[in-house]
């Protein structure tokens, strides 16, 4: 078993709070929790029974010559025996039964808020954290539920029984046991300070650990590329050496600790023995008392052993408990607020900014001041330089984001006065890079509308002219596309996109310029679909090519987070400078 765990850098203020919070989580399984404790304390008390049974042996069976009660008292300690056996063995699977019952929903829980939250949390929280969150925190949880839970349980039992056992049998010795355990109870502490100071430290490394790998594996392309491998594994060297030193530091503090548990341990057998030993020569106590002290004292130091290893899981697992509580109390900054409603029907597809300014950091606006609106069934391309603000504009679009100034609308409705299941039927984003999840080819064209058929999702294949593709599949529909699509190329991976914008027939679509990664061929296969597609329906292209901004019916050109030109692309070319000086860098490129 692990003494150190890796899930401790929040200090917890409030842990019987937490507690009681970490139960309303799965409110049902509280009686199956009661009734594991109900049958651990069966076991603890038939397992106190033993040294009992073994002084009655020994004073009215061995010492009086009374072969018939040596032979009740074998009996009975074998049947004690059996009795903890099986109870123990059923408190473990109970409490390891509800355990992870409780980490499936906490999972879940867990999960659906990461969904649910928005943009912007996304881009301040770095992936690797998230990933621990999911990840050590919940082992941290998997590994109290599973092991330390039953062992906290069994032995504070064992201990307040014991120490009741020491008191009932002999309270003059029991005193002086008492009195190393308070001597033990002063290291326990000092041990425990160091073991949060070393909690605080590992813990603070695991993300940097989880973040470096995440980051060295999804951009592995670009480490081969540029031949970085070197660099890059001598970087994660550092930051795991770091994470090394810090679990070093929990290893220090174990290595002083338990020694010295072992030790006060043997000086209370051997005060005991000593002790109880010269009462048994003067007369005054029982050799079967003695031996059922002994045996106690025993069981006594073991289980405060197992409590310091459990109480290092149990700060581990509070510790990861309420950096998850921490993560589902984090307010999602855009939300279905009270009173919201669905979009009128048929929808015209009017979209407009409205004076909107915007920043993702306070005091540094990407947007100032903005105001555009495309018209039903328009289609515009929204122009720049890197970083002029025309993503940003997207993402307002499609309510990732809030404007801090302005609004936002669709057919002169504020998307923050709509529901999200309205707005979500209504806009539609195509990435540049078509994301696919692992499944059937169905499953993802599908993902936009789970309750169609397969007559439906025909019908949009050949709208788009793709079905013959499709059909040449070795499984057609049933196609697994492998993670993120990796069975497919980009065009096909944006084929499949398309479609599944299709199939929710949005009436306005914003595209990252789908077909700026694409090969001639593909790209012109992908053209056709979004032809198909965009007919009839309100468009915004973040263009990055001169052939969107030619085929748009209207361009709009951002600079430094402000609009400078608008127009057609003929009369741009004729009244901005700003603009042609773009389309000629387009030209001397690929566009």
């Amino acid at each position: 078993m692990k003494y150190m765990s890796s899930a401790g850098d929040y200090r917890v203020e409030k842990p019987g709070r937490l507690i009681l919070r970490a139960g309303s989580v799965a409110p049902d399984l509280r009686w199956q929790f009661l009734g594991a404790v109900a049958v651990a304390m069966v076991a603890t008390i038939v397992h106190l029974a033993g040294p009992l049974i073994i002084r009655e042996g020994i004073d009215q069976g061995i010492t009086a010559g009374n072969k018939r009660v040596i032979l009740i008292a074998a009996a009975a300690y074998v049947a004690v025996l059996v009795i903890q056996y099986v109870a123990a063995a059923i408190a473990q699977w109970a409490v390891a039964v509800v355990g992870e019952r409780y980490l499936v929903r906490l999972r879940a829980l867990v999960f659906a808020k990461l969904l649910r939250l928005d943009m912007g949390f996304f881009s301040r929280s770095k992936s690797g954290v998230l990933v621990s969150r999911m990840t050590a925190d919940i082992e941290s949880l998997q590994e109290f539920a599973s092991d330390g839970a039953i062992l906290a349980l069994t032995n504070l039992l064992t201990v307040v029984g014991v120490a009741l056992a020491l008191a009932l049998i002999d309270w003059q010795m029991a005193l002086g046991v008492f009195t190393v355990v308070a001597v033990l109870g002063g290291f326990s502490v000092i041990f425990q300070r160091q073991a949060r100071r070393a909690y605080d430290q590992v813990r603070e490394n695991i993300g940097r650990v989880l973040a470096s790998l995440q980051e060295g594996i999804t951009g592995v392309r670009v480490v081969q590329a540029f031949t970085q491998e070197q660099a890059q594994a001598s970087t994660f060297g550092r930051i795991n050496e770091k994470y090394f030193e810090a679990n070093m530091s929990t290893a220090r503090a174990i290595s002083w600790y338990f020694p010295i548990v072992a030790f006060l341990r043997v000086v209370a057998l051997v005060s005991a023995l000593v002790i109880g030993g010269g009462r048994v020569a003067d007369g005054s106590l029982s050799i079967g008392t003695l031996v059922a002290f002994l045996l106690y004292l025993d069981w006594f130091f073991q289980p405060i052993i197992n409590l310091s290893i459990v109480y290092n899981l149990l700060q581990s697992a509070l510790a990861a408990l309420a950096k998850l509580f921490e993560l589902i109390d984090e307010r999602a900054v855009i939300d279905e607020k009270p009173g919201s409603y669905d979009l009128p029907e048929p929808l015209g597809g009017v979209v407009a900014l409205e004076g909107v300014t915007f920043g993702y950091e306070p005091g540094l606006p990407v947007l100032d001041n903005v105001s555009v609106s495309v018209g039903a069934g328009e289609r515009i391309a929204i122009v720049g330089e890197t970083g002029s603000g025309k993503s940003t504009i997207a993402k307002l679009v499609m309510r990732f984001y809030d404007p801090d100034d302005g609004r936002v609308t669709v057919d002169g409705n504020d998307l923050r006065d709509i529901t999200e299941a309205s707005r979500v039927r209504s806009l539609a984003l195509i990435p540049q890079d078509g994301f696919l999840f692992a499944g059937t080819l169905r499953e993802n064209i599908a993902y936009a509308d789970m309750t169609a058929s397969d007559e439906a999702i025909w019908n949009v294949l050949r709208a788009m002219g793709i079905d013959g593709w499709v059909r040449s599949l070795p499984d057609g529909l049933e196609t697994e596309v492998r993670e993120r699509g990796g069975r497919f190329s980009a065009g096909e991976r944006q084929l499949v996109a398309l479609a599944r914008a299709f199939l929710a027939d949005p009436a306005v679509i914003v595209l990252d310029e789908a077909t700026s990664n694409l090969d001639p061929e593909t790209e012109a296969d992908v053209e056709g679909a979004l032809r198909v597609l965009l007919a009839g329906r309100t468009s915004i292209v973040i263009a990055h090519r001169l052939r969107s901004a030619e085929r748009a019916d209207r361009v709009v050109m951002v600079d430094a987070g402000r609009i400078i030109a608008e127009g057609t692309h003929l009369d741009l070319i004729e009244s901005s400078p700003a603009y042609r000086r773009l389309v000629e860098v387009w030209q001397r490129g690929t566009g």
